[in-house]
């Protein structure tokens, strides 16, 4: 599985957390000559959609990347295209959706003083349930704790708001080439989300692996090489 350098950059979008430390087991998956950058968002900030899309686009390095955007950053992608439809080669989502989720849970949770503290402290096996569960090992715990922990509050806050609201564009189309990876045991993103980017991008491909949430960490060589795939369809 090898690819000529110089033809794309993977640019790695993060979840919920924002950090992109819980790209490492996609990164060891991947082959280590293909060029890419890890975002990872600011939290000392109140940003918009808008503004994790701008601060994601000032980081793209020519006409020859391909995003790969996980969960949360499915939005951020989607508004870095809404700005910039001809900025990327091709993108590709992992676990995303594009319409509210949990909006009424998200605003009723946001009203408990200290909620998002209280999120970084939650205890492993609680984590597992909805991000890995039968994968669950020490390893991807600590990595999940670690970005969790490095994340601040107010970082968590302000992401989980924006999940409650969903794209503010739903009748946008894309020209830009997609990949949807769909991870058939998802207990966070229902299996409908997928609909919306089949109907919203003229070109779509569907890939379903046997993971939860959590494909790109408990799937990696799987999600390394649909990736590559992806990749060298668009060479």
């Amino acid at each position: 599985m090898t690819v000529d350098p110089g033809t794309i950059r993977l640019v790695l979008m993060p979840g919920l957390d924002g950090t992109g430390i819980c790209f490492e087991p996609l990164i060891r998956a991947l082959p280590p000559d293909v060029p890419r950058t890890v975002i990872t968002y600011p939290d000392d900030e109140d940003l918009s959609l808008k503004d994790h899309a701008d601060f994601a686009a000032a980081r793209l390095t020519g006409e020859d990347t391909i995003l790969v955007a996980e969960s949360f950053s499915g939005l951020v992608a989607l508004m870095l295209l809404h700005a910039r439809p001809t900025a990327v080669k091709g993108v590709i989502f992992s676990a995303a959706f594009a319409e509210p989720l949990y909006p009424i849970m998200i605003r009723i949770a946001a009203s408990i003083p200290g909620v998002a503290s209280l999120a970084r402290r939650l205890p492993a096996r609680l984590l597992n349930v909805f991000f890995f569960h039968a994968y669950a090992d020490k390893a991807l715990e600590k990595m999940l704790r670690e970005a969790l922990l490095r994340v601040g509050p107010d970082g968590l806050r302000q992401r989980a708001g924006l999940i409650a609201a969903g794209y503010p564009f739903p009748d946008d189309r894309f020209a830009v080439p997609c990949l949807y990876l769909q991870a058939a045991q998802d207990r966070v993103v229902p299996a409908g989300a997928a609909d919306w980017f089949r109907s919203s991008f003229a070109s779509f491909e569907l890939l379903r692996l046997d993971a939860p949430h959590c494909l790109l960490q408990t799937r990696p060589a799987e999600s390394a090489e649909a990736i590559m795939a992806f990749a060298r369809g668009l060479a």
